[in-house]
């Protein structure tokens, strides 16, 4: 990594209290606007919620309450606003995994969190305890495992590359393929998709399809070009596990699913021209929504870290997460009943 200067710039835990606000802030849309707009104002009207809020807080009921439009624009303004967090979060965790002394208590430590975390975030989000979502833990917890293999295949000796990883490394063209396959038919943009939908009525998936093996290959090509056999090999075998961990978080339904680990693992691949490796993470989450790309902002807080810890912090995020997610459950739940 790249010299940082000993005085000056923002610290780690700087960057973090950004994350952490950012993180609240979207937070209170999805958690309390949404809920409100979707589940109450919407389906009931608002002369319903005027009375059912002023009956607990009458104080707390506003016009702009009972105005759809207005409720969607100012949680539109909030989500926004939180798109600013997670990649954050992504670059404190690649920093955090390249500096820690020991990966498997960083492992524990993070699945401990996400099990803790899953119960609030359940609540928060879908107002019911159930399987079908995973917090930001988990996605974080499959970053961190995916760049531990990345690293030991890194470390390893390539004299002992043999039986599967050799498989693996000479399937790298086709690895490549279905990750850019992976992302063309997500990308919501995909013009040339939808010309042929609108004009022959070609299902847009088909040429996504299409579209996206080219751009793998290509982009597999261009880069291993100048790669001789070890490096190449070496190649397939990291596109391997980030497809596989790619996979393993779009099954388990995890906050930012797989995009959310693909954009870690950008982080890191390019960890030694930081604002670079930052770019590709955010272009990766921009992929999965375009909403996303707010987040390029973040390149200017990060720019401007200067490789410092800062305050002492270290559980305040873990602990914040699962309490403000609760928290926010239960103010819904007093005002709105649900």
């Amino acid at each position: 990594m790249e010299e940082v200067k000993e005085t000056g710039g923002i610290t780690g835990s700087t960057l973090k209290i950004i994350a952490i606000v950012t993180m609240f802030i979207d937070h209170v849309g999805a958690a309390l606007f949404e809920h409100y707009q979707y589940n109450f104002l919407e389906p009931m009207g608002a002369e319903f919620c005027k009375e059912a809020i002023t009956s607990k807080i009458p104080w707390l009921w506003a016009d702009w309450m009972g105005d759809p439009a207005a409720v969607q624009n100012i949680d539109l303004i909030l989500r926004a606003i939180g798109r600013i967090a997670f990649p954050i979060f992504c670059f404190l965790l690649v920093e955090g995994f390249l500096h820690t002394r020991n990966v498997k208590k960083y492992l524990i430590r993070l699945f401990i969190f996400a099990l803790v975390s899953d119960v609030p975030f359940d609540l928060a989000f879908f107002g019911e305890i159930g399987l079908n979502h995973q917090n930001v833990f988990f996605t974080l917890l499959l970053g961190v495992l995916a760049l531990a293999c990345i690293d030991y295949v890194k470390k390893k000796d390539y004299q002992t590359f043999t039986g599967a990883y050799t498989f693996i490394g000479k399937a790298g063209i086709v690895v490549a393929a279905v990750l850019g396959a992976l992302a063309s038919i997500t990308s919501m943009v995909s013009i040339i998709g939808y010309i042929l939908y609108a004009v022959f009525g070609i299902n847009e998936y088909i040429p996504n399809l299409i579209i996206g093996v080219v751009v793998g290959v290509v982009v597999y090509y261009i880069v291993s070009s100048k790669y001789d056999e070890e490096k190449k090999t070496r190649l397939g075998v990291y596109l391997f596990i980030t497809l596989f961990f790619f996979v393993l978080a779009e099954v388990m339904s995890t906050d930012y699913a797989g995009w959310g680990v693909l954009a870690i693992i950008a982080i890191y691949a390019f960890k030694n021209a930081r604002n670079n490796g930052f770019v590709w993470g955010v272009a990766a989450l921009s992929i999965m929504s375009f909403g996303e790309a707010v987040a390029f902002l973040d390149l200017i807080p990060v720019h401007y870290y200067n490789g410092k810890r800062g305050l002492k912090m270290k559980y305040f995020f873990y602990a914040f997460y699962p309490v403000h997610l609760f928290l926010l459950f239960l103010v819904r739940y007093y005002i709105l009943g649900f």
